[in-house]
């Protein structure tokens, strides 16, 4: 195997094993996730590259996931690269801040045999630029009652609509309220609606919580995001009521 290249001087970056441990104890604690990510950033990673590549540049492998977008995988320790690896690609270590800023723009997916994380384009930015990364927690409801928000407060508009606007796989996005029950006595919940492009579903929802959440601060009321899929109808509490999205986008002209 060719020789693969060291670190920059300076940056000897967290071995792999610390690594592995923060990770392990983020998917047991959700609450541990941002300090994973955040030491993703120093952390040295393994990445797949052409075995036969003459260019001056590092060209990174790529897959496709299941779910129909190319991402690129990498890996937190050599082991892990090695057992996904194949004899038309060679292991190459680097920074993991190298990794996601030469890498800007693209989807990557963390131990794609371990069922890793897939981070998406918006959620690397925001890592980049901030050190922030949101945490997303999958809540399946059942009899929620919705309805027009009425008080919706104008930064949440503003931070939904700049992070969807450049999406072409969010048709629309609504502000709504939310009750467990149909009386409204209670103070409402808000909700984030998407209507999306089925297969962008997961990725709608985390860019648009990437965008929000760290804006939540100074907020006491529950926000959620819900996604809906563009093939189908939209739910009775919304075509039954004169509803305005926030959000929708341009039609293409021929």
């Amino acid at each position: 195997m060719p020789r693969r290249p060291r670190m920059p001087p300076g940056r000897p970056g967290l071995p792999h094993h610390e690594l592995e441990a923060l990770l392990e104890r983020s998917r047991l604690d959700p609450t541990e996730e941002p300090a994973f990510f955040r030491s993703l950033l120093d952390a040295t990673v393994y990445i797949h590259v052409p075995v036969s590549d003459d260019s001056k540049h590092i060209r990174v492998v790529q897959f496709r996931h299941p779910d129909g977008f190319d991402a690129i995988p990498f890996f937190t320790s050599p082991q892990k690269a090695q057992f996904a690896s194949s004899r038309a690609v060679r292991i190459v270590e680097l920074c993991g801040h190298d990794l996601l800023s030469q890498t800007r723009g693209a989807t990557l997916m963390l131990n794609p045999n371990d069922g890793g994380a897939v981070l998406y384009p918006e959620e690397i930015a925001s890592l980049l630029d901030t050190g922030f990364m949101a945490r997303v927690e999958k809540i399946e409801y059942s009899g929620l009652h919705i309805r027009p928000a009425a008080n919706a407060p104008a930064w949440l508009e503003d931070a939904v609509r700049t992070s969807v606007q450049d999406a072409d796989f969010v048709a629309e996005a609504y502000l709504l309220e939310s009750n467990p029950s149909d009386r409204w006595n209670e103070r409402p919940g808000l909700v984030i609606y998407l209507v999306v492009d089925h297969a962008f579903a997961d990725r709608a929802a985390r860019m648009v919580t990437a965008a929000v959440q760290p804006l939540c601060g100074h907020h006491d009321t529950v926000i959620d995001v819900m996604i809906h899929d563009v093939t189908q109808p939209l739910p009775d509490a919304l075509v039954n009521v004169e509803m305005v999205p926030i959000y929708r986008r341009a039609e293409e002209t021929q």
